[in-house]
């Protein structure tokens, strides 16, 4: 396996940690509603990181949003960093493979759920684990963060391989001129 030559990789990996995060966050919150809980009881949950449990029943709502969409936003890029470094290990020739990249990125999130939930929160959030149906928290993670992670990293994989074949065919258009003594534009 070699490192990826894509030079904007790590923007990539943060840009789209980003986008996968929102679709995750909105994808709670919709969970958490038709669940029967509040809209905002997700966010609740991540403010919970940097304000502790209070943040789950008390505290000015600005804060608890700012806080809550600041860790679970922050993470997500961070994350998105982490699979951009997997995403540079894999064959080439995978890369732009959507079911392959999906598939890669549900076994990240399956990864990132169970350091996540099972560990860090097992230690030090506890109310994570009394309050969150576990296995359901492993779904959504798999179909709301790491799905689209890949997702997004095939369709940019597939942009950047058009992109080299189009440079490539134009340099082939211009080296017939250059052999001839011509100049090359």
């Amino acid at each position: 396996m070699t490192w990826s030559r894509t030079p904007w990789a790590a923007w990539n990996g943060l840009g789209f940690g980003l986008v996968a995060g929102g679709v995750f966050a909105l994808a709670e919150c919709v969970a958490s509603l038709l669940g029967g809980h509040a809209f905002l009881a997700p966010v609740r949950y991540a403010a919970s990181v940097l304000l502790g449990a209070r943040a789950l029943t008390e505290g000015p709502l600005g804060l608890i949003i700012a806080a809550g969409l600041g860790v679970h936003l922050g993470l997500s890029a961070l994350l998105g960093l982490a699979y951009s470094l997997i995403d540079a290990r894999l064959d080439p020739e995978l890369r732009p493979k959507v079911m392959h990249q999906a598939a890669v990125g549900m076994l990240f999130a399956l990864g990132v759920w169970g350091v996540t939930f099972q560990f860090i929160a097992r230690g030090y959030y506890p109310w994570f684990q009394q309050e969150t149906p576990q296995f359901f928290q492993l779904i959504m993670h798999a179909l709301f963060f790491g799905a689209p992670l890949g997702w997004l990293f095939a369709v940019a994989e597939r942009r950047r391989v058009a992109l080299s074949v189009f440079e490539h065919d134009e340099l082939e258009k211009r080296e017939p001129r250059r052999a001839r003594g011509g100049t090359p534009d």
